[in-house]
């Protein structure tokens, strides 16, 4: 059977104002649903029109005014056979009421028109009442509102081949959805970088996007995590080493621990007031009093080296230093500060350090100066991780202080430092030979001055003033720790004895930390190696 055409067709007969005619035929089933999809308006360029409802707001809401459809005449006839018509626009449409009130806008101009709405079209207001399904012309994508609607096929024309902003979707409501291949987004940077990836590469950089975020997701958690642990190690330190909250400082300390040394029967009232007096007096003039310090030690144990020694092949010393032991104000966190001055008591005696540090005076700096010193190496930007670490203050507090904090200040101050880390024990049991091994090297080198070495590991600090080397030719380290007492050090004084050398050796079985760090100073940085150590860096061993 031969196909039939159905052709709703505009016509005038032989130009004259009369009433139109439509041709009707037959419809096969296969084009009847191709030309369904065509909707055409016969004013502008629009020709996308997803169905016919569209096409007749369209209509309505642009080029019609309030008018009537005149009466319909139709005559059913092939196309052929009607004689004198004359094609006017070349309009086409899906069904005949369509095309009736299309041919009525042609003969407005001559016929007038009564003041009613159409019948056949339905308004732009009857529409947005009516729970009708839409699609976007250009990506298909449905809507229940004509107002969405519009703003959505807006978005598409604002500028040539740009999809809908994803602002503009998230204000009226709408999903964030890819104008290509209509995948839906909850995140606009998702969506702007699936987008591009239509238009750039083969594939979109959407997973990479995701596995940066994650990535950083897992940064952020392994740093929380990090000071988290941090906070328990430190707590546990407290606890263990009988460090106090950095939020009491160093006077409130003191004064807190003098009362118990009196109410302990420890200290007299004449000795409360007399270190009351002292703590003021160096608050006032940063000079520390000297009153827990005890000078000479190292000239008795050379004597004794020269005399009474047994069992000791060899010892090499440090060329000068005094101890300092803890007061009761900084007792239980203030061994970084007195071991600082340990190592100041010992530079202040060579003349080029004296007249670097000191202006050509022998003067320690009490605990307090000593912080006033770590906080302008900050503001120096000396470093600037360690001072995060410290919340950026320590004057007033009883923060702990480190080997970063020492080499932050000298270096600072133009004094040249090494670090040393021995990051893990290099012998059996938990023992670290090499730090022994190095601890010889520095000290047998002929120079004409050696000072003493700082030695920080975990809650604690202490200064190494020499080592030995017994028959056996095992080491043995000598040191001062601030938590010796100024009675027990001032035993060197007198005979000096095996028994009483026990309080400064230090073998290698007694060494057993998991860490160890050691400050040396080796001499003054120029003005490019100034700079250059406002970084902290450290020399690991091995």
């Amino acid at each position: 059977m031969q196909e039939q055409k159905l052709n709703h067709a505009c016509f005038t007969i032989n130009s004259m104002s009369v009433n139109f005619v439509i041709v009707k035929v037959g419809l096969c089933s296969p084009l009847k649903q191709d030309l369904q999809k065509i909707f055409k308006c016969p004013y502008c360029i629009m020709d996308n029109f997803g169905n016919y409802t569209l096409l007749e707001t369209h209509v309505n809401d642009v080029h019609l005014d309030n008018a009537a459809i005149k009466e319909k005449h139709t005559l059913e006839a092939d196309e052929s056979n009607v004689s004198g018509k004359k094609a006017v626009c070349g309009f086409k449409a899906s069904d005949a009421e369509n095309l009736e009130a299309h041919v009525e806008i042609h003969l407005s101009s001559s016929s007038p028109r009564p003041a009613v709405k159409p019948k056949s079209l339905k308004t732009l207001s009857n529409m947005s009442n009516e729970a009708t399904c839409m699609s976007c012309l250009v990506c298909g994508i449905q809507f229940n509102d004509i107002k969405k609607l519009n703003i959505h096929i807006n978005g598409h024309f604002s500028v040539p081949n740009t999809p809908l902003s994803p602002d503009t979707c998230a204000m009226n409501n709408l999903d964030l959805i890819c104008p290509v291949c209509t995948m839906i987004f909850h995140d606009a940077e998702f969506l702007q970088a699936h987008v591009n990836g239509h238009f750039s590469v083969p594939q979109t950089p959407v997973e990479e996007l995701k596995d940066r975020k994650i990535a950083e997701e897992i940064e952020l958690k392994g740093k929380h995590v990090k000071k988290l642990a941090e906070q328990r190690e430190f707590e546990t330190l407290q606890s263990e080493y009988g460090g106090i909250d950095d939020k009491n400082n160093y006077k409130k300390q003191s004064d807190k621990n003098l009362q118990k040394a009196v109410c302990k029967g420890q200290l007299s009232i004449t000795a409360y007031y007399n270190n009351l007096a002292d703590e003021l007096e160096c608050s006032a003039e940063e000079v520390d009093s000297g009153r827990s310090c005890t000078i000479g030690v190292l000239e008795k144990i050379k004597s004794y080296y020269t005399s009474a020694a047994q069992n000791v092949r060899c010892v090499w010393l440090c060329s000068t230093s005094s101890h300092y032991a803890a007061s009761y104000g900084d007792r239980g966190w203030g061994c970084g500060y007195r071991n600082f001055q340990m190592l100041l008591s010992a530079l202040a005696k060579n003349t080029t350090y004296k007249d670097l540090l000191f202006n050509g005076k022998m003067q320690i700096p009490s605990i307090e100066k000593i912080q006033q010193l770590i906080e302008c190496a900050w503001q120096k930007e000396f470093d600037v991780e360690g001072c995060k670490q410290l919340d950026g203050g320590v004057v007033k507090t009883a923060k702990w202080i480190g080997a970063t904090e020492i080499v932050a200040v000298l270096s600072s101050l133009k004094v040249k430092c090494q670090l040393i880390d021995f990051h893990h024990p290099t012998g059996a049991n938990g023992t670290h030979p090499a730090l022994f091994s190095w601890v010889k090297e520095y000290f047998h080198k002929p120079l004409s001055f050696k000072p003493p070495l700082y030695l920080q590991h975990h809650g604690h600090s202490r200064t190494i003033v020499g080592i030995e080397e017994l028959q056996d030719a095992s080491l043995r380290l000598l040191i001062f720790d601030p938590s010796t007492t100024k009675k027990q050090m001032q035993q060197f004084h007198s005979d000096i004895d095996d028994n009483l050398m026990r309080t400064l050796r230090r073998p290698l079985s007694a060494m057993k930390a998991k860490q160890y760090q050691i400050v040396a100073v080796v001499g003054t940085l120029s003005e490019h190696d100034y700079n250059e150590s406002k970084l902290i860096r450290s020399d690991r061993v091995p």
